[in-house]
């Protein structure tokens, strides 16, 4: 039987071998573009307004934005929102803030430099 067995498997794996001489490799995966540098952002920001609740429709002053998420108590306890300028690693915040996450709040946001 592990006669039968290793003919299968000699049989299976001589079929997919190729009898042309030249080898056939993968073509190269185009190497990923540059993400482009981010803008700075403007200083007509004020930081006192940074993190205070949206207005009627999830409205804020521009560049903010309304971010809505959930508390410490998660999707069980209540929905909060603010005018945040969201950021990373990669982004700029405005003169005289800084990128910080807040945890149970609305993530890497701007604040205020202390």
């Amino acid at each position: 039987m592990s006669r039968f067995a290793l003919l299968c498997l000699i049989a299976a794996c001589s079929g997919s071998s190729s009898s042309s001489g030249g080898s056939a490799s993968p073509a190269p995966s185009p190497a990923p573009s540059p993400s482009p540098d981010p803008s700075p952002m403007p200083d007509s920001v004020d930081p006192a307004k940074l993190g205070t609740p949206c207005g009627d429709g999830g409205t804020c002053a521009p560049p903010m934005e309304c971010v809505k998420y959930y508390g410490i108590a998660g999707a069980r306890g209540p929905q909060f929102s603010s005018c945040e300028i969201t950021c990373s690693e990669k982004s700029v915040c405005p003169a005289s803030t800084t990128c910080v996450t807040i945890a149970d709040g609305p993530g890497a946001v701007c604040r205020p430099s202390t």
